[in-house]
């Protein structure tokens, strides 16, 4: 997500993963865009929001 804090999600990575985890913002240099693209292209399924219990209720969704 475009609105996720990298540097956030790339520490927790590190703390859970150690050195397995690759440290990258995917967002730069149009990351999030090219993502889409992909998976698009790989028939990936992608969600509309972002799981949290607000985001499904503003969707019109059931918890």
């Amino acid at each position: 997500s475009p609105h996720k804090s990298a540097q956030a999600i790339n520490k927790i990575g590190q703390e859970i993963g150690g050195e397995k985890f690759l440290v990258r913002d995917f967002k730069k240099k149009e990351g999030f865009k090219r993502a889409v693209q992909l998976a698009k292209r790989w028939e990936l399924y992608r969600q509309d929001y972002c799981g949290c219990i607000y985001s499904m209720r503003q969707g019109g969704r059931d918890e």
